[in-house]
């Protein structure tokens, strides 16, 4: 069982966020709910939850207050930070408390989900590290003999991109494995385990993460049942698409054109999935990258680009047609009406009714 606690002052925000998680895929059970830092502490201490979801600012105790008091108190519980509020002073609180995704409003569900993913994953790891991980290494000093090198020669051949480096030690450690091992708990389970981690650095390294290189998360969950031999083989196939994909994008990071984004937004603003994570794929570009190189170009970053554009199309509808604003809101990207008339009034002032109006 898996249980989310979303934290927000926002009844409509809370409503999206439990709208958009896919709690199927990652085995979320129970959802629960706060409206400030001092609610969520609460719950935290009585329900326990599994993962936190929370916005930055809320009257009473704030996003900062209960980040403070996640590090200090609870170091390993994975937060997730939701912020319409593009303050530094948020995002330096939010990068000290280690959080696992500093999310911007209003909340895409792709970069949401993924987030999630990357925070179950978080949980995974440290569960594992605690448990099985430890008593296996002290019990078969022969497995991690046998395992070291050859996920020390993997590790060097995904740092150097080298593919038939990787394959040619996938396939020589398949040889060095024999009948006995191959039954053996304690090395299927680690060949996973370490794999995982050896994937996690190098998507670190390179910016990227699973979904940019094409992997469901599905892929990365443990499978006992599972022969070694098919672990093995699925090491392979990951590790050289991952090698495939990152020059790739490397290739495509150095001839990124800002100004070719930019008129895909503008020709694209009425598309409700447009959003920072659906561009940087489309691009084959980081998100951290393409948020820095485009917000350097054009003095603002791609969400808050998004927004204003569909704002200056959005009152150049009210202002010359008679649509209702439903359609209006329908028309340049937005679903939910309700959350179109506050970023109107945000942006402009004043309502599309009352603009309409004058």
């Amino acid at each position: 069982m898996t249980t989310l606690l979303i934290v927000d002052d926002e009844r409509w925000t809370r409503d999206t966020v439990k709208t958009l998680v896919d709690q199927e895929l990652w085995g979320i059970t129970r959802l629960e709910e706060a409206v400030n830092g001092e609610q969520a502490i609460r719950n935290i201490q009585e329900s326990r939850p599994d993962i936190v979801i929370t916005d930055m600012k809320m009257p009473g105790m704030d996003g900062i207050g209960l980040l403070e008091v996640l590090e200090r108190d609870y170091p390993n519980l994975p937060v997730i930070v939701l912020s319409g509020y593009q303050d530094f002073m948020y995002t330096r609180q939010a990068i000290k408390a280690k959080a696992i995704e500093y999310l911007p409003k209003p909340v895409d569900g792709e970069e949401l989900n993924q987030a999630l993913g990357k925070a179950i994953m978080e949980k995974r790891k440290l569960e594992q590290q605690q448990m099985s991980y430890p008593l296996f290494a002290s019990k078969q000093p022969e497995i991690t003999s046998l395992l070291d090198p050859f996920y020390g020669t993997l590790a060097f051949s995904l740092k150097e991109l080298n593919e038939a480096q990787f394959e040619a030690t996938v396939q020589q450690f398949l040889t060095q494995i024999t009948p006995k091992l191959k039954q053996n708990e304690s090395l299927h389970y680690r060949l996973h385990q370490q794999f995982l981690l050896l994937m996690e650095d190098v998507m670190k390294q390179h910016d990227v993460t699973i979904e940019d290189l094409g992997f469901k998360r599905k892929e990365f969950m443990y499978h006992p049942a599972i022969p070694v031999e098919t672990v093995l083989m699925n090491v392979q196939v990951i590790g050289k698409t991952a090698i495939q994909k990152i020059k790739k994008g490397a290739k495509q990071k150095t001839r990124v054109n800002l100004d070719e984004i930019k008129q895909y937004i503008q020709e694209n603003y009425s598309s409700p999935d447009l959003s920072l994570g659906m561009i940087s794929k489309k691009f084959y570009i980081s998100k951290e990258y393409l948020t820095t190189a485009f917000k350097k170009k054009f003095g603002c970053n791609i969400t808050e680009f998004i927004i204003e554009y569909r704002m200056e199309k959005a009152k150049e509808l009210v202002e010359t047609t008679t649509l209702q604003y439903k359609t209006i809101s329908s028309m340049i990207g937005y679903e939910d009406v309700s959350y179109f008339y506050r970023l109107f009034k945000k942006v402009y002032g004043t309502s599309p009714g009352s603009m309409r109006k004058d």
